[in-house]
């Protein structure tokens, strides 16, 4: 069984078929007459209802796509999560840098003499999430969980890094000093860097036009062919009746 081929097929047909419902209600067409295989057909009943149909279709299509989805096409991929690593590292080193600061003058303060001076060079850090998975993987094997199933804290745990050098008989240091720091950041952090993850990895990594693209694509174009049947069929018969009745024009 093809299940890549399945799964780019039904991708296709969803892509084509939202766009063309897109375009058809972008433009305002006249869904009363069109040309099917080279013949003019002119629908004469229950014209009210093919904005729905078109909504069901469009529907049935992302439905058949959502089937298709490998295993964990909704969840990131290497380079995803990559890229959600690279930035959670990078945020955390900024929300904590007056800490590793701290840290890393108070760690000098402890083991050198008081009127030695010392300057931070550079912040930096390793997210730890697959090195927990890594772990579990040791010693658990085939039991051990999937990667965007460990809790929060385990998948966005990091330890953060701080470098610096000091000055020893009128000279500095030539190999920097770097110490850790362990760093669990709250939601708060997590889902906003998350989320920029997806914005940055839209335009830098395959992901999210393989796999949530369309879905987003065909759930837009199936909510504007249901609000265009509602608006043939209710809003602009019931809305105006309404109005005029809270004016008192109507009886």
């Amino acid at each position: 069984m093809d299940d890549e081929g399945d799964f780019k097929k039904a991708r296709g047909f969803l892509l084509t078929y939202s766009a063309l419902v897109l375009a058809l209600w972008y433009f305002g067409a006249d869904l009363t007459q069109f040309k099917l295989m080279g013949n003019e057909i002119k629908l004469h009943q229950r014209t009210e209802s093919v904005w729905l149909v078109l909504a069901a279709l469009n529907a049935y299509f992302w439905f058949r796509l959502y089937q298709h989805l490998p295993g964990n096409g909704l969840y990131f991929d290497e380079s995803m999560n990559d890229l959600y690593d690279t930035t959670l590292v990078w945020f955390g080193s900024k929300i904590m840098r007056r800490e590793l600061a701290q840290f890393a003058k108070a760690t000098f303060a402890s083991s050198h003499h008081g009127s030695q001076k010392m300057k931070v060079t550079w912040y930096g850090g390793r997210a730890t999430g697959r090195d927990t998975l890594e772990e579990e993987r040791r010693h658990n094997g085939p039991e051990t969980p999937e990667l965007h199933q460990l809790s929060r804290a385990q998948r966005t745990a990091m330890n953060l890094r701080v470098g610096y050098k000091y000055m020893e008989k009128g000279e500095w240091s030539l190999f920097p000093t770097y110490i850790s720091l362990p760093y669990e950041p709250n939601a708060a952090v997590t889902w906003p860097v998350k989320t920029l993850t997806i914005v940055i990895g839209a335009f830098v990594t395959p992901w999210f036009t393989n796999y949530i693209a369309p879905l987003i694509l065909g759930g837009i174009s199936t909510g504007f062919a249901l609000w265009k049947w509602c608006d043939m069929n209710f809003f602009t018969t019931t809305l105006p009746h309404l109005a005029q009745s809270c004016a008192g024009l109507t009886n």
